[in-house]
């Protein structure tokens, strides 16, 4: 028992109420231990002396027994001396209040519910803290600073300090932050080149690119220029992100195992040379059914 205060008393043939003696023990977690060889009667409760030893629990030599009661009976026929340990009846407790300066060792294991969470400050102890309905509340951290959680139902989630996944959805890192990861859900489609460099835009904002597809019907190469912008490009002018050869008379199919980012928005051309500068425009028909899957 916590904050017990330690005491004897001396137990004779008549019923003495022990409480009444020790007044600290009435109403108390008490625990009684026989020092002596003679056996003691004990009995807890009853506002007069017991009308017999039926009534009593025998205590032997070093015997104990903890009870808590109003009024507590004892007798040794023989005499003897009871080791007496009085406790609180609000049971175990804890040295130091929440919210105070630390000291001792901590006992409390249970929790408190706060509609405003305390703020304590260096060296005090503090409660636990529960919800209403009971449960333990627990803030993740790290080095000191408390985890975000990172939203997988949008992008652009920041990457500085840590962060905690709220639920199971990849998110994949752009260079600058975590976006989720996509499905190619669109695709812009260019069925017949026409006689330019087919300057087109394919999507005003950040792009997820997976898969160009499409067939060079021309006898010679031809060149696809990808552009990381939110407007058609300026052909040999803007300077491309990727540009890839497309054979002589055959299809052609260019797969990105992660999807190729485009931050600004997306954009493509098609040229005679592969020069960044070159603005050479196709015979219409040179590139047929060009697929653009991206996100």
């Amino acid at each position: 028992m916590a904050a017990a205060t330690q005491s004897s008393f001396a137990a004779t043939s008549a019923w003495q109420d022990l409480a009444a003696t020790l007044t600290a023990a009435a109403n108390a977690d008490v625990l009684l231990q026989n020092t002596t060889p003679q056996p003691v009667k004990v009995c807890f409760g009853g506002a007069s002396a017991p009308a017999s030893d039926a009534s009593g629990v025998t205590l032997a030599r070093l015997e104990t027994i903890v009870g808590n009661a109003a009024n507590i009976w004892v007798r040794s026929p023989g005499g003897s001396t009871l080791a007496v340990s009085i406790g609180h009846s609000g049971g175990v407790a804890g040295a130091i209040a929440a919210g105070a300066t630390d000291a001792g060792n901590p006992v409390k294991i249970g929790g408190v519910y706060n509609l405003t969470q305390p703020t304590l400050a260096d060296g005090q102890r503090g409660n636990a803290q529960v919800s209403a309905r009971g449960e333990l509340l627990v803030a993740l951290s790290s080095a000191g600073s408390a985890l975000s959680v990172l939203s997988a139902s949008a992008d652009g989630n920041a990457t500085s300090g840590n962060g905690l996944c709220a639920v199971a959805r990849n998110l994949v890192f752009n260079g600058s932050t975590w976006d989720r990861a996509k499905k190619p859900a669109s695709t812009a489609r260019l069925l017949s080149a026409a006689a330019t460099t087919n300057a087109a835009s394919v999507k005003t904002s950040a792009t997820d690119l997976f898969r160009l597809r499409g067939h060079n019907a021309a006898a010679a190469a031809r060149y696809l220029k990808l552009y990381n912008k939110n407007v058609a490009p300026t052909v040999g002018t803007d300077t491309p992100v990727a540009t890839y050869y497309l054979p002589p008379a055959a299809p052609f199919e260019i797969a990105f195992d992660t999807p190729l980012y485009f931050s600004a928005g997306l954009a493509y051309a098609l040229t005679g040379a592969a020069a960044d500068s070159d603005t050479t425009a196709l015979a219409a028909g040179d590139v047929l059914c060009l697929n653009i899957h991206y996100a």
